[in-house]
């Protein structure tokens, strides 16, 4: 017989079909899928459930647990004596309370003339890095992302950083291989304590006023004035640890002699005082305490 194509194919499929061996009507499988489908009008509605979809849960990523903060220092002015030296100190914490570097770029006593003027306003404020005769910057200051001075690499007088906002001291050295950035930055020395320990070096002489800041390595600081002390003396008491309440793991000398200003506001716990020499002279830059923002 002699069929159109398309009557032809449906013939052979229709006679191949009738050869096949008898199959058992198992329904057809389904790929395993999250939603259910609608199924259309007149197709098999079998009760087959679906296989469920097979989930692998990835392994558990740990979870960073934050170090619990320890509790906060109180904001007060105290004075000690140790080891023969008279202290005057503000302790603080650096989570409600900043340090900022006040730079003259005009030179000693452009704008201030002495820790008071500086501080006013504030909470605290005193006298910071070393300068040259001609009134620049002795090392590197940074004031709210602003350069001033260049890094000191050879003095004694340079080898730690204070940095900002977010308080510290670190060593010059770590300092020229981090390569930090920080909007606030001065740099003074020598440091009188590192990692509780003194540093070699430190004179016995010149017994002076001095001015330094302290750190115990997480969020306690102070800002501290030394009637009379030589470096290395200064560094014995305050290795003595006069502070109760605060672990002076980190001390760095700030400029000294007649430089050393220190100025605390009425409003702090025990303030109200400034500690300066008779024949006090003009500074280039100071350190001012207020409350973070």
């Amino acid at each position: 017989m002699n069929f159109p194509p398309l009557a032809t194919t449906t013939v052979a499929l229709t006679l191949l079909g009738a050869c096949r061996p008898n199959q058992p009507n198992h329904p057809p499988l389904l790929a395993p899928s999250y939603h259910h489908r609608a199924i259309p009008s007149g197709e098999a509605t079998d009760h087959v459930p679906a296989p469920k979809p097979i989930t692998t849960r990835a392994p558990k990523k740990p979870v960073a647990v934050n170090p619990i903060e320890g509790p906060k220092h109180p904001l007060k002015a105290r004075t000690v004596t140790a080891r023969g030296i008279d202290f005057s100190l503000v302790t603080f914490d650096r989570r409600d309370h900043e340090l900022v570097v006040d730079d003259q770029p005009g030179g000693p006593g452009s704008q201030y003339d002495q820790a008071e003027d500086a501080g006013r306003g504030h909470l605290a404020a005193i006298n910071a890095g070393f300068f040259t005769p001609e009134g620049n910057p002795l090392g590197l200051v940074i004031t709210k992302g602003r350069k001033r001075g260049s890094i000191n690499r050879a003095s004694f007088l340079g080898t730690g950083f204070f940095m900002g906002p977010k308080a510290s001291l670190i060593s010059r050295t770590e300092f020229l291989t981090t390569q930090s950035n920080p909007s606030e930055l001065l740099q003074a020395g020598p440091r009188l304590l590192w990692s509780g320990e003194m540093l070699t070096g430190l004179s016995d002489k010149d017994h002076r006023p001095r001015s330094f800041l302290l750190w115990d390595g997480h969020d306690h600081f102070a800002l501290g004035y030394a009637h009379s002390a030589s470096l290395k003396g200064l560094s014995e008491a305050l290795k003595s640890q006069p502070l109760s309440g605060l672990e002076i793991t980190y001390a760095l000398n700030l400029d000294g002699g007649r430089s050393s200003d220190f100025w605390v506001s009425p409003s702090i716990n025990g303030g109200g005082f400034s500690r300066n020499s008779f024949f006090n002279k003009d500074v280039r830059n100071y350190l001012v305490l207020h409350h973070r923002r």
